[in-house]
């Protein structure tokens, strides 16, 4: 088994930070533009240089699906029933009505997943897909075979967002859409899944600091930032893309200049421990209420200190959500690991449990 690449760990660290503060209501729409650009691109590229730094394309297929059914699908599980328990207090309490309560169980069910889950089931379609290929095809044609479903996917989501606005009101229907959606998201997914793959060809052959990736990735990072300005806010999970060249160019420029940053930069352990624990924090931050409880605290400390910017009552919200949320990691961890689809407690994690 092969070691945890501590610059991997770091990436996702920064990119679950980013998703938690994408879920701010109040930052600015710039700041959003920039962080929907690339910060679930980040993940599923991820995902494909740890593919190629595993060498999973030649392990056995039934194998490797198993190994991440545990560590995706068993976790899609256990939190679509922490959140179907949640939906039934919110309902007693009258929160939510019982067409959202359908919806929402439904969206369990058929894999479009209720909230933030959307991304574990588009992870192990993605990851299945491109594996699959590879493993009966060659570099170039899987890469084709990849690239020609995405623009089909985007071409045929836009088409079924037409009969969904026609037909709303039937639950059958829309529901009907949203499990096509959930392959239109992977096969998206699959396409940095694919590239970044190949580009991990080129990370591994330097171990040590190089100032010219540092320099690309810095580059790279400002490249990103004027570029998501134009194409504006994107959404993967309603697979709003506006520009699709755009969408992919600031997706894939945005998560490399990370990487490429985190690879040349000195260890940084609470970004190393959060990404760690990335999909548990993913998982927890805003159906079980722990960005709303930071928000109520930032609040508070907003009527007491009446002259603070708003960008240190984000910095409130962000500091008292990871503090919850380091204190579930640890209990999590601790009592019910089962939860995140692992057997056992282990100090180190393998990359067998992504």
């Amino acid at each position: 088994m092969k070691n945890r690449v501590q610059y991997f760990d770091m990436a996702k660290g920064l990119g679950i930070i980013l998703v938690v503060l994408g879920h701010i209501e109040y930052i600015s729409e710039e700041l959003r533009a920039w962080i929907s650009s690339f910060h679930m691109a980040l993940f599923f590229m991820i995902a494909g240089m740890l593919i190629h730094y595993l060498n999973e394309t030649e392990l056995n297929f039934k194998e490797l699906a198993q190994k991440k059914f545990r560590g995706i699908l068993i976790p899609y599980f256990w939190f679509s029933l922490i959140y179907t328990v949640i939906d039934v207090l919110n309902l007693c309490l009258h929160k939510i009505d019982l067409l959202t309560f359908y919806k929402n169980i439904l969206h369990s069910i058929t894999f479009y997943g209720s909230s933030v889950l959307w991304f574990l089931p588009a992870l192990f379609l993605a990851e299945l897909f491109f594996l699959f290929l590879s493993k009966r095809l060659s570099g170039m044609v899987t890469a084709i075979i990849i690239a020609a479903s995405a623009i089909l996917s985007y071409f045929l989501q836009i088409y079924i967002s037409q009969f969904y606005t026609l037909y709303e009101n039937s639950l059958l229907i829309t529901t009907c859409i949203d499990f096509i959606r959930v392959f239109l998201r992977a096969s998206i997914a699959s396409v940095f899944v694919c590239i970044a793959y190949n580009l991990f060809y080129l990370l591994k052959k330097r171990t040590t600091f190089s100032g010219i990736e540092l320099a690309i990735g810095i580059v790279l990072f400002l490249v990103n930032a004027v570029l998501s300005q134009i194409n504006g806010c994107v959404d993967f999970h309603y697979i709003i893309l506006e520009n699709q060249f755009l969408f992919y160019l600031c997706a894939v420029i945005g998560s490399l200049s990370i990487i490429l940053i985190c690879k040349n930069c000195r260890f940084v352990f609470p970004l190393n421990f959060f990404g760690k624990n990335s999909l548990l924090i993913m998982c927890t931050h805003v159906n079980c209420y722990l960005l709303y409880a930071a928000i109520l605290i930032a609040w508070q400390i907003d009527t007491i200190v009446t002259r603070a910017k708003s960008y240190i009552f984000n910095f409130n919200i962000m500091i008292f959500t990871f503090l919850f949320e380091t204190i579930l990691i640890f209990i999590v961890n601790r009592y019910f690991p089962f939860i995140l689809g692992r057997k056992k407690i282990k100090k180190e994690v393998s990359y067998d449990n992504k």
